[in-house]
């Protein structure tokens, strides 16, 4: 069901299309840098190039599709009415571009036959390729099966101190703290479980390489730890996070805040690899249930242990440090060390314990739903 590219036309763009079971993804590929003007109405979308576009000639569309034309300047999609968003986004070179329209409804078909037990896979090495495959068929991560590691990551270290308080505390010494006390719980609760920290002491780890740590570790969950803050000093409480679209103003704005670190590595939030954002947004699609799940049982047992504090709830928005997980993740916010109160509290080894015992009762109960 992948499409292919035919032609090659000096200075041409070539399209190819990847049905999904939820939604469909339009890839395009130049010889010369992109510079798309994008333009949506209702299920109609026209992308414009300085270039023409080309793609290979086939007798029907996919069901996401009512109509696809290619010419001259650009392409024309009238998705059909089982599509409800569509997003973009192109690599670092800007000579990929990706669409994807996503349906309101994923469908799943029945296998036609009886085919026999698959092969044990070859667990030595998982390349994206294997990743993708698995990902793109609705599964999760190969390595999945068994649930034997855990990455926590103490949001950011070294050069980057994340929010700092009104008395000085620093975000990346509270969560280095905690997330050293998850890990030697979880070797308590959990001793069979291989625990992995993505620094261990101040240092800086980029966003990027996080999530890659998790992934090259085969990692089964992925919980990211850090202290929020907001202009305003009364704001309070703990709240939970999993990567999807943010949709209320306060979680656009923590996303934005935690995201900021971005500019120290000078990188950009769109994926210079088509292959890793269609990776990163399948496993997004796919584990999103489980981490709502985990993101939830820990604000359950947050409220629990610290019943005067406000619960903000589960949130979702777009952490860079989540996107390239192909695992459950989620991104926890222990408390706002801008407000001065709260400070005080993140300062007590006594409330940072009690933080690092709801983390860890939560992952303990996800890992006995999970087996």
């Amino acid at each position: 069901m992948i499409g292919t590219l035919l032609v090659s036309v000096v200075a041409a763009i070539g399209l190819n299309l990847f049905p999904r079971y939820d939604g469909i993804v339009i890839e395009l590929l130049g010889e010369q840098t992109l510079d798309p003007v994008v333009h949506a109405s209702g299920n109609t979308l026209r992308v414009a190039f300085n270039q023409p576009v080309y793609r290979e000639e086939t007798r029907s569309l996919p069901i996401w599709l009512d109509g696809l034309s290619v010419d001259s300047s650009g392409f024309t999609a009238e998705f059909s009415s089982l599509v409800t968003s569509a997003d973009w986004a192109l690599n670092g070179d800007s000579t990929a571009m990706i669409v994807f329209a996503r349906a309101g409804e994923e469908i799943l078909l029945p296998p036609v036959s009886w085919q026999a037990p698959p092969p044990a896979p070859d667990t030595t090495l998982w390349s994206d390729s294997l990743v993708f495959a698995a990902l793109e068929r609705g599964e999760g991560s190969p390595w999945l099966a068994d649930f034997d590691c855990i990455v926590v990551d103490p949001g950011h270290g070294g050069r980057d101190p994340g929010a700092v308080g009104a008395n000085g505390s620093q975000e990346k010494d509270r969560t280095l703290e905690i997330s050293l006390m998850v890990r030697d719980l979880l070797r308590i609760r959990l001793p069979e479980l291989r625990i992995v920290l993505t620094r261990t002491s101040d240092e800086y780890v980029s966003l990027g390489a996080r999530t890659r740590m998790a992934n090259r570790n085969r990692a089964d969950l992925f919980v990211s730890i850090h202290c929020n803050a907001a202009e305003n000093r009364s704001a309070g409480g703990f709240e939970t996070y999993f990567l999807s679209r943010a949709r209320t103003d306060d979680a656009r704005a923590v996303q934005m805040l935690e995201n900021n670190v971005l500019e120290l590595d000078d990188v950009s939030t769109v994926s210079e690899d088509p292959l890793s954002f269609l990776l990163a947004d399948m496993a997004q699609s796919i584990f999103q249930n489980q981490s709502s799940y985990l993101a939830g049982a820990i604000q359950s047992n947050f409220t629990q242990l610290f019943p005067g504090r406000r619960s903000r709830g589960v949130k979702r928005a777009g952490f860079y440090v989540l996107r390239g997980a192909y695992m459950p993740a989620v991104l926890v916010e222990v408390g706002f060390i801008s407000n001065p109160e709260e400070e005080q509290l993140l300062k007590s080894l006594d409330f940072r314990f009690k933080a690092a015992q709801a983390i860890v009762e939560s992952i303990v109960e996800y890992a006995e739903r999970e087996n």
